[in-house]
């Protein structure tokens, strides 16, 4: 298969044949997450460890206990972040939830393949679904999820990356995009045009419904915190 080098290729292809079904689910989402940190003023990334974020988090995103960010809240306005309603998941830690995302663009070409049944798997060969939403650990006796999978953006582990709520003004001191700004291909105006014709607005985010625990105070990733022997949890910072 030729796959576009340049970027008049890029416009040439989403001209001709638009977005492939993987690309558009995942491009929407991006999109809706724009949208949702606008309307809170509440940014979620996944960011890798080189600094770049990978990935704009929306109300669909999938977290580590393979409940959606929708499914999560923040439980004070000091909460450094959100944890689940429905399991014991103590804070959203995102995962990629198809095979677009870490580069296996053809699995879903394939004849029977479900994308609703995919999972981002462990070197162990079980899903993250099957680990322990907090400790990490699998049934199967491995000590601690270890992607067998990269980032689509970066190229790095899934481990080499941290999920961030971080407000505007955080973003802003850090050189980070934020409003408008912050939506996907938002510095190409003739590639987004393409992608998101006036027909195809933003997704709507009335699904999502925070809490009022939005507060100003960082949300530091989940990433930075690590189980105890005993089971609890301590920063390691």
């Amino acid at each position: 298969m030729i796959q576009a080098q340049t970027r008049g290729q890029v416009l040439e292809g989403v001209q001709q044949y638009g977005l492939a079904p993987g690309a558009r689910k995942m491009i929407d989402a991006e999109e809706q997450a724009a949208q949702l940190a606008m309307e809170t003023g509440i940014y979620a990334v996944w960011r890798s460890s080189k600094g770049g974020d990978c990935t704009r988090i929306g109300p669909s995103a999938r977290c580590f206990c393979n409940h959606s960010y929708a499914e999560h809240f923040f439980v004070s306005p000091k909460a450094p972040y959100p944890i689940c309603k429905a399991c014991s998941c103590r804070a959203f830690a995102f995962v990629p939830s198809r095979p677009e995302e870490v580069g296996e663009w053809w699995l879903p070409r394939r004849k029977g393949f479900n994308v609703h049944t995919w999972r981002a798997k462990c070197r162990c060969g079980h899903g993250h679904d099957e680990h322990d939403p907090n400790a990490r650990r699998c049934r199967c006796g491995c000590s601690m999820f270890q992607s067998n999978f990269a980032c689509l953006v970066c190229d790095l582990k899934w481990e080499d990356h941290e999920t961030v709520f971080e407000t505007a003004t955080e973003r802003l001191m850090a050189g980070k995009p934020v409003g408008e700004d912050f939506r996907p291909l938002a510095d190409d105006a003739a590639v987004r045009d393409l992608v998101f014709p006036g027909e195809h607005g933003a997704a709507a985010v009335d699904s999502f419904a925070p809490n009022r625990y939005l507060s100003t105070v960082v949300r530091r990733p989940y990433a930075s915190w690590r189980p105890t022997a005993g089971g609890q949890w301590r920063t390691s910072r």
